[in-house]
């Protein structure tokens, strides 16, 4: 028997969104254990599993795959689940079992992806949810370091969240701006092109300034969100259709690296 050619994500923007929550947790929490590697490569072998179980999900539900698309996803699915079960097994044998719902919940969200994707076209919206299960992550890395979710643990998750959320909307205004037959534009049509994008980001800096206003996180998390939203401001006024998204993977996988090294340096209590 021949071993089909791995299912590998092309969305290689995903895997900042994976291992920058979970590296950003271990700091946090100081405690890098052999219990920590197992439920990160745990999460990454289920995160792996993705592409192929996509495309089951949707010969289930929405319409036949083919053999040729359908076996390897079956088998590759089968081997990373395999694995992420190997590697979670310890965790449990040890009482984790938080972990369980943890990871129905980040399993929810993936469906819920699958669904709107496969019923509409892709929009911020799903790649929200996707986020949303990418970024569970960082609480299991939490709850088996520290043995509990507290409110650190929900706020280093939640931050993470808003700010790869900001990565959504700045994407999806560049692809909007590829569809115009015009390279330039108007500020008028510039604004109306990245309106959700500007205000998202004027929502996650009011909502990160109160938290840190009433000491539910650190000063110097604010500081975390500032360069993506100079970014995100910048990009705006000067936006146009031709984009390279080469470069611009590059750049927002350095604003990634910024806000994780800046949430990292952050005093948590």
């Amino acid at each position: 028997m021949n071993i089909p050619k791995p299912l590998i994500t092309k969305e290689h923007g995903s895997w900042p969104v994976l291992f920058v929550p979970m590296i950003v947790s271990t700091c946090v929490t100081q405690r890098f254990t052999i219990d920590v590697l197992f439920v990160a490569l745990s999460v990454a072998c289920v995160v792996l599993s993705y592409p192929s179980l996509q495309i089951i999900l949707r010969h289930w539900f929405v319409q036949s795959q083919g053999d040729e698309k359908l076996r390897p996803a079956i088998f590759w699915a089968s081997v990373f689940l395999f694995m992420a079960c190997v590697l979670s097994l310890p965790l449990l044998a040890k009482g984790f079992w938080l972990l369980l719902p943890i990871g129905g919940i980040g399993a929810l969200f993936s469906i819920l992806n699958v669904a709107v994707t496969s019923t509409f076209r892709k929009t911020a919206g799903s790649d929200l949810l996707a986020v949303l299960g990418l970024t569970l992550g960082s609480p299991a890395v939490y709850y088996v370091a520290m043995g509990r979710i507290d409110m650190t643990a929900v706020s280093v998750w939640f931050l993470n969240f808003l700010f790869f959320g900001c990565g959504i909307f700045y994407v999806h205004m560049k692809m909007r701006a590829t569809g115009l037959k015009r390279s330039d534009l108007t500020m008028f049509e510039k604004l109306s092109i990245g309106k959700l994008n500007i205000a998202y980001h004027l929502v996650v800096l009011i909502v990160v300034f109160l938290l840190t206003w009433m000491h539910y996180t650190p000063q110097l998390v604010f500081a975390a969100f500032v360069p993506m939203a100079i970014h995100a401001f910048t990009g705006t006024v000067t936006l146009t259709r031709r984009i390279r998204f080469r470069s611009l993977g590059f750049v927002l996988l350095g604003q990634s690296i910024v806000f994780s090294l800046l949430m990292i340096l952050a005093k948590w209590s």
